[in-house]
């Protein structure tokens, strides 16, 4: 009986213990979920620099403006100030007896040729130029002005059937002549001479023209020399005492500055008067040279 009293006894000592167990973990376990909530809710809601943001409030509406808004005027351009350009300074001209150095500096680049430096290294260009276009214009032949142009050699006919003809020969001897000329930049010479004009004026005074105007002894002179007429073959000569004249009348009758330009043969009068007319036009003389 004690055995049964002391059986009883031990079982239920051992579903207290079980029973006490079971409480301890599902309060443990009570214990557990309730520390993880509040981790839970401290990271959510009470995080340190987390703020919860509030709904946004409702906006009441905006009334739009009846009349569109005006437009900010157009700003005007700032006013432009001229630059004003300071004008160029032109230099006096020498005086006419010191000129040379100038009209080299300015014409010595017009042809390619050498010849015309050669030329222009003489003295008195200016007075030269101006007596020689004043004696053209004359009707005069400018050679005594001119002798450093003379050609070497002397003149030479060839005499066929009891007649006089020039030989061709000699009118070679003009070749470098009519060559340099031929090859004077039209437009820039005549450049050239509006700036040593007043000069020009000057030197033609002196030669006895107080009230005269260059330019029109200028225009005189290229008329004459474009008149004289290009003789192509044979020209047949007329002996005279010392020299020859020209058998044919119309050509005698030409004045002594066409007939010098004539000697030079057709080839050379040809490139003449063809620079002879660029000068003309940049000029803006007219011809009415009537030259064939």
């Amino acid at each position: 009986m004690l055995d049964g009293l002391e059986g009883s006894s031990i079982e239920a000592a051992t579903r207290r213990r079980r029973r006490r167990r079971r409480i301890r973990a599902w309060l443990g376990t009570l214990a557990v979920g309730l520390v993880g909530l509040g981790v839970a809710g401290w990271w959510l809601l009470g995080r340190p620099g987390i703020v919860e943001r509030p709904p946004p409030a409702e906006s009441s509406p905006v009334a739009l403006p009846t009349t569109p808004p005006t437009e900010p005027a157009p700003r005007s351009p700032a006013p432009t100030v001229p630059v004003e350009t300071p004008p160029e300074t032109v230099q006096p001209l020498p005086p006419l007896a010191e000129s040379d150095a100038l009209v080299r500096s300015l014409a010595g680049g017009l042809s390619p040729h050498a010849s015309l430096s050669e030329w222009l290294a003489k003295e008195g260009n200016i007075e030269r130029f101006v007596a020689a276009v004043d004696a053209v214009a004359n009707g005069e032949t400018p050679r005594p002005l001119l002798l450093f142009l003379a050609p070497g050699g002397g003149f030479k006919v060839i005499e066929r059937d009891g007649h006089v003809y020039v030989d061709p020969r000699s009118y070679q001897r003009y070749d470098g002549v009519a060559e340099v000329v031929a090859t004077i930049d039209a437009s820039r010479a005549v450049e050239v001479y509006r700036t040593l004009q007043p000069l020009c004026e000057a030197a033609y005074r002196d030669l006895g023209h107080p009230d005269g105007r260059f330019d029109d002894a200028l225009g005189r002179a290229l008329r004459v020399l474009l008149a004289t007429p290009t003789v192509e073959g044979d020209v047949e000569l007329a002996p005279k005492v010392v020299t020859y004249a020209f058998a044919d009348p119309k050509l005698e009758g030409l004045g002594p500055a066409q007939k010098q330009l004539l000697r030079m043969g057709p080839r050379n009068v040809r490139l003449v008067q063809t620079e002879l007319r660029a000068l003309a036009a940049a000029l803006g003389i007219q011809s009415g040279d009537g030259a064939r």
